[in-house]
C-alpha cells in the first residue's frame, strides 16, 4: 500500500506513512508530505467520492486534495472522533444530528437504497448453510414488504457511526466516510444512528424531536421502527460475516459482540410490538438465532 501511496501524482516529496485503524472500514493512512499532513483512504465506489467533495463544498468534510479509481486523498485533523470524545451521549447526539440535518440537504444523489440489494449481499455468503440463508431471506422478504417505497427522499450518510465524527477542542465538527451513503427516506439514516450507536430506544423520541426542530419536518415514526429493524438486521449480518473473514483473535471477540448486541436488540424490538407482521417476523428470527449458535461461536 505504501509504494502505491508513494507513486501517487499529488505528492511531491512522501516524509512518512503511517496506518490507521480505529473505527474506519477501509485501509486509512496518515501521510506527512509536502510539509503538510494528508487522510489517505482506499476507496471501492464513486459514490463516496462525489458525496464526500459535495460535503466539503458546504464545509461538512475535510478538504479533499485528490481521488482516483482506488484513492481518496483528503485534508489530514489532528483530532479525536466523538466516539472517544469525554462528552455525555446527550451532547453527542446533538451534535450528531445536526450533522445530519447538514448532510440531508446536500444538493447531490447518492446511489439508492434498495433494502433487498444489501441482505441479498450479505447473506449471499459461504458462512451461512442453505437452511440458514433460506430462512434470513425468509426474513429478509418479510422486512422488505414492510418498508414502502417513498419519493421523500435525501441525501443519507448511512452509517453515522460517532466514529465518523471528528470533534476539536472547541466543538467544531466534520462528518467523514461517506462509503454508504445513499438516497433514502430521511427515517433510515435517523434508524442507522440508533442502530449503529446502539443507543437506547428512550432515545428515540429526543433524537426525533432534534431533527424535527432542525429542519422543520415531520419524521414517520412507523417507517423509522421498519428502518430500526432493517438496520438491525443488516448490521447484524455485517459484523458476522467480518467476524468470519477476520483472522485477528482481538478483531473476532469485539466483532462478534456486536454482532449480537445487533441481533438482539432487533429480538428485543420485535418482542415489544403487538403487530401483526412485526409478530411474523419475531418467529422468523427466533428460527434463525439458534442456528447461529452465537453463544458457542469463538
Amino acid at each position: 500500500m505504501e509504494s502505491q501511496l508513494r507513486s501517487l501524482p499529488c505528492f511531491t516529496q512522501i516524509h512518512s506513512v503511517s496506518s490507521i485503524s480505529s473505527g474506519l472500514s477501509q485501509q486509512s493512512f496518515k501521510i506527512n508530505a509536502d510539509n503538510k499532513s494528508f487522510f489517505a483512504k482506499t476507496i471501492n465506489n464513486n459514490t463516496e467520492i462525489s458525496t464526500t467533495i459535495c460535503a466539503n463544498q458546504f464545509n461538512l468534510a475535510p478538504k479533499v486534495f485528490y481521488y482516483d479509481d482506488n484513492w481518496l486523498i483528503s485534508e489530514f485533523v489532528d483530532t479525536d472522533n466523538l466516539a472517544l470524545s469525554a462528552l455525555n451521549i446527550d451532547t453527542k447526539i446533538t451534535h450528531a444530528i445536526r450533522l445530519m440535518t447538514e448532510c440531508h440537504q446536500l444538493p447531490t444523489k447518492p446511489i439508492k437504497l434498495i433494502t433487498s440489494d444489501i441482505i441479498d449481499a450479505l447473506i449471499t455468503k459461504a458462512h451461512y448453510s442453505p437452511t440458514q440463508q433460506e430462512i434470513l431471506l425468509q426474513f429478509s422478504q418479510l422486512l422488505s414488504a414492510s418498508i414502502s417505497t417513498t419519493n421523500n427522499t435525501v441525501c443519507c450518510h448511512g452509517d453515522l457511526n460517532f466514529s465518523n465524527i471528528l470533534i476539536n477542542q472547541a466543538q467544531e465538527t466534520w462528518l467523514i466516510d461517506y462509503e454508504c451513503a445513499c438516497y433514502a427516506p430521511k427515517e433510515y439514516d435517523l434508524a442507522m444512528f440508533i442502530a449503529v450507536n446502539s443507543l437506547a430506544i428512550e432515545k428515540t423520541t429526543m433524537i426525533v424531536e432534534q431533527y424535527e426542530g432542525q429542519l422543520s419536518v415531520t419524521v414517520d415514526l412507523i417507517l423509522l421502527n421498519y428502518y430500526l429493524l432493517f438496520s438491525y438486521f443488516i448490521n447484524a449480518l455485517w459484523y458476522f460475516n467480518t467476524y468470519k473473514d477476520t483472522l485477528d483473535i482481538e478483531n473476532k471477540k469485539i466483532l462478534l459482540i456486536q454482532a449480537k448486541t445487533q441481533f438482539f436488540r432487533l429480538q428485543s424490538v420485535l418482542k415489544a410490538s403487538d403487530l401483526p407482521l412485526l409478530s411474523s417476523l419475531s418467529i422468523k428470527l427466533a428460527d434463525i438465532l439458534p442456528t447461529f449458535d452465537l453463544s458457542k461461536q469463538t
